[in-house]
């Protein structure tokens, strides 16, 4: 098991600080990377979708040879869809050489050929908007999407980098307080064994200072165990630029204030939203395809041609102009879709309206609990500076024999658990600290 704890967190001692571990978080965390690169995809996506508006170039040719009619005929096309009103457009050349029947007189060109252009446009159905016109609206709204999420994720992931930060750090203080007090009962009990063998003590005050030692012995295993927990979770947190999670054996001890840095009080815009109101923006141009798609489809057209040649036994110039309708029966799969983003959007909006409220109450309510957090220390501080005096105190009273074992075991007992108490406030102001800053969607940008 050491070696495999070895393999997985092998890497160079470090005093970490909190900005190194932001910064190893933003740029080597897998989860982010993994984030980062939806982004690219989604950028790569609305490429593909501007690729429907390409220009198309296209070819054909037919050889017809027999006794009667021996012909060729060649033509060439360059097309492109726009983006405005569904309009199409083209320009080619073709050329129709050799005897043509005269059901295929249209073939038939002068020996330059001739060269058309032409137009296409959407009257009712796909005006407004079309399959081409949707896929790219979509595509980019869905990489607006795939940025705020990276950014939810930043903001996730060093929250809870930093909060596990903190955790390590009360941890190790934790260490050093059930040390510190056992370190006192152990110093005692060489005292009392001498006192003992002196005759001076019964064995009852030895039994009594060992059961002491014993208890803060398993509190401080019990504080081992918590702050070797932390410091394996925040090693998933920071990591070397390979990507390979990094163990520190150092202890850092935090320093023993609290300094209100500068929150603010007003809420950016939170990713968490901006992914709602993009999905909200999506169900809208859906449904505003899905709705044009129910209106009947007429489009019309309009090509002109002209011969390259001249002096040709017919017009040298034509202008061709066409209409297309079609009006479905049934429409279902358009009303069905229709209907469903319209309840979808619905859906959306309610949940933007929940999360709008409920970000806004927990970063209100992580205001205010910096504020009592900040006092509760003070507080707190200030009862483990009596505890302290009182066990003192009471050491002193003991030597001087006008004092219990007992009490003095307790009233160490009790400083250390109020020292306890009051960095468990650090560690509570802390967290609300970020917290703030995750709800407020500064905090990857306050290392």
């Amino acid at each position: 098991m050491k070696w495999l704890l070895f393999l997985l967190f092998s890497g160079p001692v470090f005093a970490l600080s909190e900005e190194e571990l932001t910064m190893s978080i933003l740029k080597n965390f897998p989860l982010i990377q993994e984030a980062d690169l939806k982004v690219r995809a989604s950028e790569a996506e609305v490429t593909a979708a501007e690729g429907g508006f390409d220009h198309k170039l296209t070819f054909k040719s037919r050889n017809r040879i027999e006794d009667k009619y021996e012909n060729q005929f060649f033509e060439t096309t360059l097309e492109r869809q726009t983006g405005i009103g569904g309009l199409g457009l083209m320009l080619g050349h073709r050329q129709g050489l050799g005897n043509f029947p005269a059901y295929d007189g249209k073939y038939e060109t002068s020996g330059a050929g001739e060269i058309f252009a032409g137009i296409t446009l959407p009257i009712l159905r796909n005006f407004r908007t079309d399959v081409l016109r949707t896929d790219l609206a979509v595509s980019q709204l869905q990489e607006k999407i795939a940025q705020a999420e990276l950014q939810l994720k930043k903001n996730i992931y060093l929250h809870q980098g930093l909060s596990i930060y903190y955790k390590w750090l009360f941890s190790t203080q934790k260490i050093k307080i059930r040390e510190e007090v056992l370190k006192i009962a152990q110093e005692r009990q060489l005292m009392l064994e001498q006192k003992f063998k002196a005759g001076d003590i019964e064995r009852l005050k030895l039994t009594d200072n060992q059961r002491s030692i014993d208890k803060r012995q398993d509190e401080l295993a019990e504080a081992k165990i918590e702050w070797e927990d932390a410091r394996t979770k925040l090693s998933m947190f920071y990591r070397d630029d390979k990507g390979a999670p990094l163990l520190s054996n150092e202890n850092i001890f935090p320093k023993e204030d609290i300094v209100v840095p500068k929150v603010t009080s007003q809420i950016i815009d939170l990713p968490q939203i901006i992914i709602i109101e993009n999905e909200l923006k999506i169900r809208e141009v859906e449904r505003k395809f899905w709705s044009q798609s129910q209106l009947p489809g007429l489009n019309l057209e309009l090509v002109g041609a002209r011969e390259l040649s001249g002096n040709q036994p017919y017009d040298p110039s034509n202008l061709q102009v066409g209409v297309k309708f079609d009006f479905p029966l049934e429409n279902r799969k358009a009303e069905g879709k229709t209907t469903a983003n319209e309840y979808k959007w619905k859906a959306l909006e309610r949940q933007r309206i929940y999360a709008e409220q409920e970000l806004r109450r927990l970063f209100n309510f992580s205001l205010e609990a910096i504020d009592l957090s900040k006092k509760r220390w003070e507080f707190t501080s200030g009862e483990f500076e009596k505890t302290t005096n009182l066990a003192k105190a009471e050491r002193t009273r003991w030597n001087q024999g006008a004092s219990d074992l007992y009490i003095v075991n307790l009233r160490e007992q009790d400083t250390a658990e109020a020292d306890i108490k009051r960095w468990k406030i650090w560690l509570k102001y802390h967290q609300y600290l970020l917290d703030a800053r995750l709800y407020s969607g500064t905090i990857a940008t306050h290392p």
